[in-house]
C-alpha cells in the first residue's frame, strides 16, 4: 500500500477561487496537471479518498499497484490500484503528491478525469457559491464566512469521513396546494452531504419503503450511474424536508434497486446538488465542523 502523502500549497491569500462548471448539476472545475492537457475534475464530498481515471493515468505513466475490489455507490465489486500524481493546480491552489485510486471513470455520464474527495477537502474549507457559479478552497485557518440574513451554520458530523447533519426528517402534508401544512413523517438520522450527486435526496431500500417509494406500472424505473457502475433507481416525490430551521418543500426522492454498494446498507439518506443548490451558497468547513446555509430565492420551493 501506498502512504496518503497529499499536500495542499495555497496562495498567500489564503484561498483559490474557480469558476463552477454545474452541468449535469454535479460540481466539476478544470485543473491544471500533468501531461498538458486541462484536466475535468469533480469535487465530491461523497468520495474517499480522491480518484484518477484509470487509462488518464496509463497515458501519464503513472505507477500503479496491484488491483482489489472496493465499493461506489451501487457496487461492491469495483476493480481499482493506489497511485500518485505529482501535482494538479486549482486556480492558485497547488495540490503535490496527490494520492489517488485508479478507477475506469468511463461509465460516468459526464466528462471527468479526476474526483477530488475527503484527503484533500479535509484540508481545506469548501465554499459553493451555487448563485455566482464559484467555488472558493481556502485554508483551514481562515474562518468560515458568517452567514446573511436567514442564514444558519448547522454542525456537521461525519459518517466514514463524509460530512453529515443529524435531524432531518421527511415531511409529510396536510392539505392540498401551497397552503398544506407539513409535519415530519420520516426521521433522518444522519444526511450526508454528496456534492458529487446530481440528485435531491437518495434513500437505501428500508429508508424508501418506509417513504412510500415504491416502483409503479405508469413510472418504470430511471437509471442512475455511479463513477464505475450504474443502477436502476424508484423516483418520487416528498412534499417536505426539514434541514435544520429550513423546510423544503417538494422534494425529489430516488433509491437505486440494487443492494449494493453505499446506497444499498439500510439507513442511508443522500442530500444531492437537488436540494443543497436551492441555497445561494453552502459552506463545509472540515476542521471546525461547521456547515453554513445562506438560502436563496428557491430555497423553499423546487
Amino acid at each position: 500500500m501506498l502512504d496518503d502523502r497529499t499536500r495542499l500549497d495555497f496562495p498567500p491569500s489564503g484561498a483559490a477561487e474557480l469558476p463552477l462548471l454545474f452541468a449535469p448539476r454535479v460540481l466539476r472545475c478544470t485543473a491544471a496537471g500533468p501531461g498538458g492537457h486541462p484536466l475535468t475534475v469533480l469535487i465530491d464530498t461523497g468520495t474517499d479518498p480522491s480518484a484518477i481515471d484509470l487509462g488518464l493515468a496509463r497515458r501519464l505513466g503513472l505507477r500503479l499497484g496491484d488491483f482489489a475490489l472496493g465499493s461506489d455507490a451501487t457496487s461492491d465489486g469495483v476493480p481499482f490500484t493506489e497511485t500518485v500524481l505529482p501535482w494538479l493546480r486549482l486556480g492558485d491552489l497547488h495540490l503535490r503528491e496527490l494520492y489517488l485510486l485508479a478507477v475506469d471513470l468511463g461509465h460516468a455520464p459526464f466528462k471527468l478525469d479526476l474526483v477530488l474527495g475527503y484527503n484533500v477537502l479535509s484540508q481545506l474549507t469548501l465554499t459553493i457559491d451555487y448563485a455566482g457559479r464559484r467555488l472558493r478552497l481556502c485554508h483551514p485557518d481562515l474562518d468560515p464566512p458568517a452567514p446573511g440574513p436567514g442564514g444558519a451554520v448547522l454542525p456537521l458530523r461525519f459518517f466514514e469521513h463524509f460530512p453529515a447533519l443529524e435531524g432531518a426528517s421527511l415531511l409529510a402534508a396536510t392539505g392540498r396546494g401551497a397552503t398544506a401544512a407539513l409535519h415530519p413523517c420520516l426521521a433522518l438520522p444522519l444526511l450526508t452531504i454528496d456534492t458529487g450527486s446530481n440528485g435531491a435526496l437518495t434513500l437505501s431500500a428500508d429508508l424508501a419503503a418506509r417513504a412510500g417509494l415504491c416502483r409503479t406500472d405508469d413510472q418504470p424505473p430511471a437509471r442512475g450511474h455511479g463513477f464505475a457502475s450504474g443502477s436502476s433507481v424508484l423516483q418520487g416525490v416528498a412534499p417536505g424536508l426539514r434541514l435544520g430551521a429550513f423546510e423544503l418543500r417538494e422534494v425529489g426522492l430516488d433509491a437505486p434497486e440494487g443492494r449494493g454498494g453505499d446506497l444499498g446498507r439500510a439507513g442511508r439518506a443522500n442530500l444531492g446538488n437537488g436540494v443543497l443548490a436551492r441555497f445561494d451558497r453552502v459552506t463545509l468547513d472540515y476542521r471546525r465542523a461547521l456547515c453554513v446555509l445562506e438560502p436563496g430565492d428557491t430555497i423553499f420551493g423546487s
